[in-house]
């Protein structure tokens, strides 16, 4: 218990940058709004949020082998370019020459994607997955370069990603993503299982274990996390109330629901991530 309070990093208050981000989002685009012809982490994806009615384009960084933040979900290229390589094995140059499947558009830089969102006003969430003191760096010049305190917030599902970022500069919104048997299944409705034998049966002890911190907000209390990201099927009323006593919105991701979205928007009042902006009820 000592330990918890010891390096537990405090919850923000009602700052006015906090307050202006969790007003200002609704819906978001996750991994931009991305249908049709436009790529998903996609500048045209990022764009189309804002077109659709959006306020806020999620975005997954990976990391070059020369050390260049780059917008991609999967470690490797291969599901959206046909080129099976993994991203920590190429430059920054090498990156730049690839497209997406079908197309001509070239997949974005960190860099790239978070000028374009602020040439056009779009808030922006940096999805992070293995974070290093070089990314934090970046992250934090891009905040303050920009002004971006009211209009970005950095999330993952790794608790150490999130509190190294908030201990870096506790001024920035971060979130903790969290869904039921994240560990023991592959996929969003956890029907898959991940492993076989023993390491199933202790992924679904440590699912057990890491739901009791997530739910009792134990885990984002000590990570000073503002929001907690709940997959949509684990949101609930009770769950929104408990945050809210303890300073900490709730989100959910991800819906394509038009009867899901509209109980979250309008019923529970949280913001969510959805695939395509365009079909949210309005």
């Amino acid at each position: 218990m000592a330990a918890f309070f010891m390096f537990r990093i405090p919850q923000l208050g009602n700052e006015a940058h906090k307050t202006a981000f969790f007003t200002a989002w609704k819906v978001g685009g996750h991994r931009g709004s991305a249908h049709g012809d436009i790529p998903e982490n996609s500048l045209e994806a990022f764009s189309a949020v804002k077109k659709e009615g959006g306020q806020l384009a999620e975005m997954d960084i990976q990391i070059t082998k020369d050390n260049v933040p780059v917008i991609c979900h999967d470690s490797n290229v291969g599901r959206i370019t046909g080129v099976d390589k993994e991203i920590s094995t190429m430059t920054v140059n090498e990156f730049r020459q690839l497209r997406y499947l079908n197309t001509n558009i070239s997949l974005p830089t960190f860099a790239e994607a978070v000028a374009h969102c602020v040439a056009n006003d779009i808030m922006m969430i940096w999805d992070v997955k293995n974070v290093d003191e070089a990314l934090i760096t970046e992250f934090v010049t891009q905040i303050r370069t920009h002004n971006l305190y009211s209009k970005v917030l950095v999330s993952g599902f790794y608790p150490t990603d999130v509190y190294m970022v908030k201990k870096a500069d506790p001024k920035i919104l971060t979130g903790f993503t969290w869904r039921m048997w994240e560990l023991s299944t592959s996929d969003e409705e956890a029907t898959v299982q991940q492993f076989t034998g023993a390491l199933q049966a202790i992924a679904s002890v440590l699912d057990v274990l890491v739901y009791g911190l997530a739910r009792s907000l134990i885990m984002p209390k000590f990570l000073g996390s503002d929001v907690v990201f709940y997959h949509v099927s684990d949101i609930n009323r009770f769950l929104i109330s408990d945050a809210a006593s303890n300073n900490i919105y709730v989100a959910g991701w991800t819906s394509n629901n038009a009867s899901e979205q509209a109980w979250l928007r309008y019923f529970l009042g949280v913001p969510f991530l959805t695939d395509n902006v365009s079909t949210v009820p309005r």
